[in-house]
């Protein structure tokens, strides 16, 4: 059994490689099918997709897309063009629908291990950053008790500094009053030893 073997595709991974959505996909094959082209089908006829099949697809898209042409004339140019070369001549090394749920399935579990890998690493970023803030958060706070503090020691030196100067002026007040009124005694003196009083 010289078989040639070919990796097959899933409608749904065909769609992604064409970007286009499986509905439309649906359309362009029955459209190839209508004119003679065959795609490889499961045992519960689902299709399958060979190399092949997707070079005539891409090549399908470029008429109908890039071209303008009509599904029906774009189904008769590729059918004409890959009919004699049409995937009924391969057998895909995935028939089963088993095994393709089985690839499908490894494809998911490997999709969700990097999903929860990168969750992992969020969380652990996640976790640095709150404590970063925390740290931020815990300086701040010692850097505002710290300015209170030297602000309460400043308003404390302040107003030691008023109470010390107004009791200066008090005394500098009282000092000055003492001699004016020392100085009014004299004048009162001297005027009394001549007016005899």
């Amino acid at each position: 059994m010289n078989e040639e073997f070919e990796k097959a595709y899933t409608p749904k991974e065909v769609s992604l490689t064409l970007d286009i959505g499986t509905s439309t996909l649906r359309k362009w094959c029955l459209a190839l099918e209508e004119n003679g082209y065959h795609f490889t089908r499961t045992d519960t006829q689902r299709r399958l997709f060979v190399e092949q099949d997707i070079v005539a697809l891409k090549y399908f898209q470029k008429l109908v897309q890039g071209e303008n042409f009509s599904l029906e004339n774009a189904a008769k140019v590729i059918a004409s063009k890959y009919k004699t070369e049409a995937s009924e001549t391969r057998t895909p090394s995935v028939l089963p629908e088993n095994e393709i749920e089985k690839r499908d399935f490894k494809r998911s579990n490997e999709i969700l291990e990097e999903l929860l890998e990168r969750a992992k690493k969020q969380e652990q970023f996640n976790q640095e950053l709150l404590r970063a803030n925390r740290e931020l958060m815990q300086r701040l706070e010692d850097q505002q008790k710290y300015i209170d503090e030297r602000l309460n020691t400043r308003d404390q030196l302040l107003m030691k500094s008023l109470k010390e100067s107004m009791e200066t002026r008090k005394m500098i007040a009282a000092a000055k009053e003492e001699r004016e009124k020392e100085e009014r005694e004299k004048k009162k003196g001297f005027w009394s030893r001549w007016f005899g009083k």
